[in-house]
């Protein structure tokens, strides 16, 4: 099993890098062909990392494709902050689109990703109405709200607290504050 993960690896660089090289990446129907010819478990690894690629870019119609196959992804907070960088415009973003996998996350890694996140929203005015709704939404999440509480110090943090949220986690779900 541990020499057929290695294979299954080694084919999915190959499948990734071909696909970035022709510009092919972007149009599911091409890659869903690509892939055709491939076993299975090559297929379904690769569509699970291709979804989760597509998320990081904010494609969100590619998401939207994959996402109608069956596949999904473990959703990570560096997944969130590489989607929030790449929101360019008025568009719906893939962050919005899944709005309860977003506030249900819990991650251990909320620091840098937070940090880019409030950086990118500051330093892009142009977009900050864009952006609000998303940050919003992040706000809604119990664990950035406790991440925020225990770094109040610092301002991205403060930036992130959601008192409302804040004193339900007092009352509820005090251990998340310790």
């Amino acid at each position: 099993m541990n020499d057929r993960l290695h294979e299954i690896l080694g084919e999915i660089g190959i499948i990734h890098k071909a696909l970035l090289e022709n510009n092919k990446i972007d149009d599911v129907e091409y890659v869903l062909e690509y892939i055709d010819g491939f076993e299975d478990d090559v297929k379904d690894h690769y569509l699970k990392l291709l979804l989760q690629y597509y998320f990081q870019q904010n494609n969100l119609n590619n998401v939207k494709e994959i996402l109608l196959l069956g596949y999904k992804f473990d959703l990570r907070m560096e997944d969130i902050k590489l989607a929030f960088l790449n929101i360019k415009s008025n568009d719906e973003n893939v962050i919005d689109f899944l709005e309860d996998n977003v506030v249900f996350l819990k991650d251990s890694n909320m620091e840098e990703p937070l940090k880019a996140i409030y950086t990118y929203y500051q330093e892009n005015k142009q977009l900050q109405s864009s952006l609000e709704q998303t940050i919003e939404l992040l706000k809604r999440n119990r664990y950035i709200c406790a991440y925020a509480y225990k770094n109040r110090d610092f301002e991205f943090a403060r930036f992130f607290l959601n008192e409302d949220l804040l004193q339900s986690l007092k009352e509820d779900l005090p251990y998340l504050l310790k």
